[in-house]
């Protein structure tokens, strides 16, 4: 049983699967799939807030231990100045699509339509990842170039979605972003006692940097990024 579930969880097979599932379901039936998304599920909590706001928390935790790790004597991304390659290609990460966008709507897609560079700024780091891993293997360095790329991509891409597409009922409310700084002080703090246990950072760091970023109303997804590179 151990060995399957590895298999499954090395060729990422779960992820694969409900990609699949769910561009069928979108497409097939986009009523019931809108339904079942922002349905509630766990009390007030819907399965996009959820999947969006929870438990991506979670997948950039993990991301972010990886580059973390990578940065550490020994490590793919040591010394930093190695780290500025990716950093470097974030900028084409970011322009790129914004120029091949444009580009197809002015040539094939409207005018209304301009207004929508924004949304292939970001990575998905999902899908980055897995192919990353299909092509390279999930030891190869590219994995660490790419997911130091990838998180900063999405950092800007947060950024770009905050100044240029802001919500007119929810506007950002940078106050908030004290939280954040409170959390990450919190998690220095627990670092120079030599606390041990990853749950204090996780919970008290990571909690204040999640309800900063919520409250903030950006996007809390990148909570554990301030908080994972404190961790012992």
């Amino acid at each position: 049983m151990k060995k399957q579930i590895n298999m499954l969880r090395e060729f990422s097979i779960p992820l694969i699967a409900g990609v699949v599932v769910a561009l069928c379901w979108v497409n097939l039936d986009p009523e019931s799939y809108r339904h079942f998304d922002h349905a509630r599920l766990l009390g007030p909590l819907s399965f996009h807030f959820l999947v969006n706001d929870l438990f991506m928390v979670l997948f950039f935790g993990i991301a972010a231990a990886e580059i973390t790790q990578s940065c550490l004597p020994g490590g793919d991304l040591h010394p930093l100045r190695k780290a500025v390659n990716p950093l470097l290609a974030t900028v084409g990460g970011v322009v790129g699509p914004v120029v091949v966008y444009l580009g197809l709507n002015a040539t094939l897609g409207d005018p209304s339509l301009g207004r929508g560079w924004g949304i292939p700024t970001a990575t998905d780091i999902a899908l980055a990842w897995l192919v990353a891993s299909l092509v390279f293997g999930r030891r190869h360095p590219a994995i660490s170039f790419l997911l130091l790329l990838a998180i900063v991509d999405d950092a800007v891409g947060l950024v770009i979605i905050a100044l240029f597409y802001p919500d007119p009922t929810q506007p950002a409310a940078p106050l908030w972003l004290l939280l954040t700084v409170a959390g990450m002080v919190l998690s220095y703090l627990l670092r120079r006692r030599q606390t041990a246990s990853y749950w204090p950072y996780l919970l008290l760091g990571g909690g204040l940097c999640w309800a900063g970023l919520f409250k903030a109303h950006l996007h809390p997804a990148l909570a554990l990024v301030f908080v994972v590179p404190f961790l012992p």
